[in-house]
């Protein structure tokens, strides 16, 4: 009886070890498909000093004197300041929904690479909001009055945003069985654009806020960035589901950008699931 009792001890430490090893081997070169939702980071310091001139020429073609537009221009550099003081603007956060391919690699120092792909637009944010309970209209100011002093104007503006990323990377992969840590290292090419839409029609002042309109360079929020990066990924869950968080640091290559200058931020990351097999 001992002897058949040992022999299963046995046979049962056996098996665990077996599986122990089976997954390690499936940890060790990983290939799967994830989705995840990052975030993409936008520098926005050259937008907030190019403001200042932007509004004194759309008041100077509005035909605002310039003892008028001082204490506006004054108002509104302080508000910049407020704004620059709460928020991050070197590393704005632009969230992306998006997904990725591993395909793993039986090489000593690399493990797998990595293809990823995400983006949002504004049917995104629109289909966010309204899960979260809130409801952005469409277009955001619609026939809205303006009044002129004894003349009215119709104002309508919509804003459209659109913006995706790609990256591939080669990893080396370490691998607890129920956790793991990655380092990376790849490029990526990101491109977004904002195109502000204002129509408004003004009866005897349409010349001056047409060219106000144009002062304002609605057509210039956009950027592409061609970057390299380093990454660094946590893990966690068994080898075939894991959750993952990664952060990444990127180190621009080239980069194209409208004429308000905004440009990708060099910070990035994602939160996500991975199902590997």
């Amino acid at each position: 009886m001992g002897s058949t009792l040992n022999k299963k001890q046995t046979l049962a430490e056996g098996l665990v070890f077996g599986v122990i090893i089976l997954l390690s081997s499936f940890a060790a070169f990983p290939g799967g498909v994830g989705l995840d939702l990052s975030v993409c980071t936008v520098d926005l310091s050259g937008p907030f000093s190019l403001v200042h001139g932007a509004a004194s020429d759309a008041l100077t073609a509005l035909g605002v004197s310039s003892t008028d537009a001082a204490p506006m221009l004054s108002d509104l550099d302080a508000s910049l300041s407020d704004i620059e003081e709460a928020y991050p603007i070197q590393y704005f956060p632009l969230p992306l929904v998006g997904g990725t391919i591993e395909i793993g690699l039986p090489f000593i120092v690399i493990d797998k690479v990595v293809f990823s792909g995400a983006m949002i637009n504004d049917s995104l944010l629109r289909g966010f909001a309204d899960m979260a309970g809130y409801s952005i209209p469409q277009p955001i100011v619609s026939n809205t009055q303006v009044d002129l002093g004894g003349e009215t104007a119709n104002v309508t503006a919509d804003v459209s945003l659109s913006g995706f990323k790609l990256a591939s990377e080669v990893v080396k992969h370490f691998d607890l069985l129920v956790a793991g840590i990655e380092f990376g290292a790849g490029v990526d090419l990101i491109q977004g654009s904002i195109v502000p839409t204002v129509t408004v029609t003004a009866p005897g002042h349409q010349t001056q806020v047409n060219a106000a309109l144009a002062a304002l360079h609605l057509d210039g929020l956009t950027w592409t960035t061609f970057a390299a990066h380093a990454s660094a990924q946590i893990e966690l869950g068994p080898p075939f589901l894991r959750l993952v968080v990664q952060g990444a640091y990127l180190l621009p290559i080239s980069k194209e950008s409208g004429w308000w200058r905004i440009s990708s931020g060099t910070i990035s990351g994602k939160i996500g699931l991975v199902i590997r097999f």
